[in-house]
C-alpha cells in the first residue's frame, strides 16, 4: 500500500472519528443526526442535478435494503450516543470487519483462515475489554454490563453495520455487473441514493417523535455542527473511494479502523470519559485484529 494511500486513508479514519465526536457531544445526539441528514440530502440533490444517476433495476433492492438498515443503525447509534461513552459505544460498533468473515462464510460461502481467526480472536478479547467498568478486569461481569443500556444500544448498532455491509457488498457487485459508469461514480450513486431514502426516513422518525420547539432549538443552536458532521462523513467516505480505485479494499478498510484509537483518546480527553487508558489498549488490540484479518 503506497505511502500516500496510507496518509489518505488515515485522513479518512480522523474525519470519521472527529464527526462521531461532533455527535456525541451534540446536546441531543438524535436531533442531531437529523439536521446533518437534511445536509446531506442538499448535497445528494446538487450532485445528482449535476449528473443524472441511472441505476440498473435489480439494484434497486439492494438500495432499498441498504436504505432501511441504515435507518436501523442512526437509531441505535443515535440512542447509543445518547445514554452511552463514545470512547465505549464506537469501537464496539466499529469492530463490524472482524465478525464479517464469520457471517460471509455463513451466507456468501466465503472461507475463513487460521489468521484470519486469529484476528477475530484479537477483536472479541479487545470487546471484553471494552466492557470491564471496574477497577479491576473482571471477565465474569462482561454478561453483567452486557444487560446495559449502551451496551445493548452500542451491540445492536453493531448488528446493523454488519447487515449494511453484506448488503451493499452484494448491491455493488450487482451495479458493477450491469452499469458502464466509472467505479467512484456507480459507488457515489449508490450511497447518495440510500442516504436520500434512509435520511428521509428518519427525518420522518424524529418530526413524529420529538416536540418540534426542541428540533428548532438544536437546529438553531447546532445547526454548523450539523453541516460539520455532514461534510466531514462525505469527506470520509471520499476519501475512501479515491483510494479503493488503487489499493485493496482489505488494507484500506484495516487502516481506517485506526479511527477507533482516535475515538478513545478524543473521548478520554476531551470529554473526560473513564477508563481511557484501558480502552486505549484495547483499542490497539482490534486495530492488530482487524489488520490480521485484512492481510491474511
Amino acid at each position: 500500500m503506497r505511502f500516500t494511500s496510507i496518509n489518505l486513508v488515515l485522513l479518512s479514519a480522523f474525519c470519521h472519528a472527529l464527526w462521531n465526536y461532533y455527535s456525541k457531544s451534540s446536546r441531543d445526539t438524535r436531533i442531531l443526526f437529523f439536521y446533518s441528514g437534511v445536509f446531506t440530502l442538499l448535497i445528494a440533490f446538487i450532485v445528482f442535478g449535476i449528473k443524472q444517476p441511472i441505476i440498473p433495476k435489480p439494484v434497486w433492492s439492494y438500495i432499498i435494503g441498504s436504505a432501511f438498515v441504515h435507518l436501523l443503525y442512526r437509531l441505535f447509534l443515535s440512542h447509543a450516543y445518547t445514554v452511552g461513552e463514545i470512547s465505549y459505544v464506537y469501537p464496539i460498533t466499529r469492530s463490524a470487519p472482524a465478525f464479517l468473515p464469520l457471517f460471509a462464510f455463513l451466507f456468501l460461502n466465503e472461507l475463513v483462515s487460521a489468521q484470519g481467526l486469529g484476528g477475530i480472536f484479537c477483536v472479541i478479547v479487545s470487546i471484553l475489554l471494552y466492557q470491564q467498568r471496574e477497577a479491576r478486569i473482571q471477565f465474569k461481569a462482561f454478561f453483567r454490563f452486557l444487560r446495559e443500556p449502551d451496551s445493548l444500544w452500542a451491540y445492536a448498532t453493531l448488528g446493523s453495520v454488519i447487515a449494511y455491509s453484506l448488503v451493499d457488498k452484494q448491491g455493488m457487485s450487482e451495479f458493477h455487473r450491469y452499469a458502464t459508469d466509472s467505479p467512484w461514480w456507480r459507488a457515489g450513486t449508490f450511497y447518495l441514493t440510500e442516504n436520500v431514502i434512509s435520511q428521509t426516513l428518519y427525518g420522518v422518525v424524529c418530526i413524529v417523535r420529538f416536540p418540534r420547539q426542541l428540533i428548532t432549538q438544536i437546529g438553531r443552536a447546532e445547526w454548523k455542527r450539523s453541516l460539520a458532521v455532514a461534510v466531514l462523513a462525505l469527506i470520509s467516505y471520499s476519501l475512501i473511494l479515491y483510494v479503493l480505485m488503487t489499493e485493496k479494499v482489505s488494507y484500506v478498510t484495516a487502516v481506517r479502523q485506526c479511527s477507533v484509537i482516535f475515538v478513545v483518546l478524543l473521548g478520554g480527553y476531551a470529554l473526560k470519559e473513564t477508563y481511557t487508558k484501558r480502552r486505549f489498549v484495547a483499542a490497539v488490540v482490534m486495530v492488530i485484529g482487524i489488520f490480521l484479518i485484512a492481510y491474511q
